[in-house]
């Protein structure tokens, strides 16, 4: 998986990047994940200041993410929630879609 990160931020801390990291691995595991292309921002003239973005490129359409908080682990926490329940959502309707397959192809009986 290759990871493109952006940040208006001086430099993310290695433990940030670290985490950031750890997460996308997690979720690898669950999808084949091609690219993850995270965009870090310090808004500081919005109330929630940190905003991550994810776009990853994966198999079939791709899934972008947001997420803002008070806090940058804040805002790493729910990006992950929102990305885990994106994928999640999306094996669901693949297994759905397999599972109708079978059935419309299973054998008729005939008496």
């Amino acid at each position: 998986m290759k990871l493109s990160l952006k940040s208006n931020l001086n430099q993310p801390s290695v433990k940030f990047s670290t985490q950031l990291r750890e997460k996308l691995a997690a979720l690898g595991k669950l999808l084949r994940i091609d690219e993850a292309r995270i965009v870090v921002e310090k808004r500081a003239e919005c109330s929630p200041a940190f905003r991550l973005s994810a776009h990853l490129v994966i198999p079939g359409p791709d899934i972008m993410v947001e997420s803002v908080d008070h806090t940058l682990r804040a805002a790493l926490q729910k990006l992950d929630g929102m990305l885990f329940a994106r994928i999640e959502k999306k094996r669901l309707k693949q297994s759905q879609k397999i599972l109708g397959r079978w059935q419309r192809t299973s054998p008729r009986v005939c008496t």
